[in-house]
């Protein structure tokens, strides 16, 4: 399916951005900076969750929006009266209307990357006046979708095998948040979704089942039509395999399943906690899934909303092998759904209790990033006017690593996977590596059997898409070490400077650090 895009794109423009930028803008075209060469790199100083990585995502909604920049004729009359003194250079707005991305460059790690702090993910390169404004919208763009697809990333460890939906729509920071969780939980690795205008827009597989007020609708029995589905009355033959069963149930429950499978046979998976899971919402199920059975089609299942959902589907699974034995039918493709507030610390308590939970229908906690609401991107100016700079801080973490910069992964013959920050023009000698580490100066002499250069120029034209970078991002999970992707006790991932760089970073370091004088 073609892909679209998010749910954002009506509102990104020139002025989705903060309004100390234009000022900036302002002023250097003033002092005739604006065409001055610059390069930004896009980098987070921590990973989020407790981790040790982040899943790089955004790339191709940030490469969109670079591409389309252009100011309309209404956001410059915004800014000439409400942003910028009265008395104006009326020759900046005319700067504004001629402003585009012709002239900007960009280098990127692949969508779906595994990356780690300090490196940069995205380096941009052009004219100052437009590398300034485009700041607040590329952070924007790759901040909340890099948090969603490592959350997502962490979810799908701990749910194994389990089928993964993203049911968060209804949970989510307005439309644009709830269509970028979604979007973002898909390239983490979930599987589907509830949301259908991802289904649309993004090709994103939708799956879904029945709400209590659909089950709370129907009282009795005849509340139900009768139908036949390839010659079979579900209602009176589910009405018959419920007698068999010799058990006592909620009737209005048995009605709305009898419907859903009447109207929606393709897709019957029932929630059956809305008077007693076990007591009456499994075996309802189960009287009509043997009467679509007996009709040639195969019912999904059953969700589970409330309780001790590791318990009650061990329980609900017994109860499946017992009518399915007395009545002689197969219940093995029988899944069990579950949902209900669930987060990392459920899926471990899941694991523990020896769950039999085959799909985790997951809202709050994934698209809203409760654990941690904000990945902390920077965008900073490493190069202008073909002069390196520089950021000190009074936190050390907080200064710059300045130039432009690559990153190699490279990969031993022990198996040990290493990151090297080097400059951007550096190439190893005879494919080795001198590196240092910046914080403990361990030196390191690295002798790889594979290199791969993360950054890569980006095509304008053709940036892959959601799908594309699903695909890349489950690659890297499954063949990264364990030690650094797992939660529990995680190994931080080795990332160094290349001698050279370090050279350059501690020159450059000596050469702008205010001395302190004691007297």
């Amino acid at each position: 399916m073609q892909q679209t895009g998010g749910g954002h794109q009506d509102i990104l423009g020139a002025l989705l951005n903060d309004s100390y930028k234009l000022v900036m803008t302002y002023s250097f075209f003033q002092n005739k900076m604006e065409n001055d060469q610059t390069a930004f790199e896009l980098l987070f100083r921590k990973c989020p969750f407790g981790g040790q990585y982040v899943i790089f995502a955004g790339l191709n909604e940030v490469v969109r929006y670079i591409k389309n920049f252009k100011f309309t004729e209404e956001e410059i009359e915004f800014v000439k009266n409400n942003i910028l003194p009265s008395d104006a250079n009326p020759k900046f707005f005319e700067y504004l209307r001629n402003l585009d991305s012709s002239q900007v460059k960009i280098r990127a790690m692949p969508e779906g990357s595994i990356c780690f702090p300090k490196e940069p993910l995205i380096s941009i390169e052009g004219p100052q006046g437009i590398c300034q404004l485009i700041e607040t919208a590329v952070i924007n763009l790759v901040s909340f979708p890099s948090l969603i697809a490592t959350n997502a990333s962490r979810m799908r460890q701990l749910a194994g095998s389990a089928h993964l939906l993203e049911f968060g729509l209804r949970r989510a920071q307005g439309p644009d948040g709830g269509m970028s969780a979604t979007q973002y939980s898909f390239l983490g690795g979930f599987d589907g979704t509830s949301n259908m205008m991802a289904g649309l827009r993004l090709g994103i597989p939708v799956s879904g089942t029945i709400a209590h007020s659909f089950v709370t609708s129907f009282s009795e029995l005849n509340d139900v039509e009768s139908a036949e589905l390839n010659g079979v009355n579900i209602k009176l033959r589910a009405i018959e395999y419920h007698k068999k069963m010799g058990v006592k149930t909620n009737q209005g429950e048995l009605a709305s399943f009898i419907a859903y499978a009447q109207s929606c046979s393709n897709n019957f998976l029932c929630l059956v906690d809305t008077y007693h899971t076990l007591k009456s919402g499994v075996p309802n199920f189960l009287a009509v899934a043997f009467a679509l059975d007996d009709a040639g089609i195969k019912a999904k299942g059953i969700r589970l909303d409330s309780g001790d959902l590791a318990q009650l589907s061990i329980q609900a699974k017994e109860i499946f092998k017992h009518y399915g034995d007395q009545f002689q039918k197969d219940v093995s493709h029988l899944k069990v759904a579950a949902s209900n507030d669930i987060n990392e610390e459920a899926l471990i308590h899941f694991n523990k209790k020896g769950h039999k939970i085959d799909v985790f229908g997951i809202g709050t906690h994934l698209v809203t990033c409760q654990k941690q609401p904000a990945l902390g991107l920077v965008y900073k100016l490493v190069e202008c006017k073909n002069q390196i700079v520089m950021k000190l801080s009074e936190e050390y973490d907080k200064t710059t690593f300045p130039g432009q910069k690559n990153v190699y992964r490279v990969y031993t013959r022990s198996d040990q996977c290493v990151d090297i920050i080097t400059s951007i023009d550096y190439l190893p000698e005879n494919n080795e590596f001198k590196c240092i580490d910046h914080i403990s100066k361990q030196r390191y002499h690295i002798k790889p059997t594979f290199i791969e250069s993360l950054l890569q120029p980006v095509d304008y034209e053709y940036v892959p898409d959601l799908h594309a970078a699903k695909k890349h991002c489950t690659k890297q999970l499954k063949e990264f070490n364990t030690k650094v992707t797992r939660l529990e006790s995680p190994q931080k991932h080795l990332v160094l400077m290349s001698t050279e760089y370090y050279s350059m970073f501690q020159s450059k370091y000596d050469e702008i650090a205010i001395e302190e004088v004691i007297e």
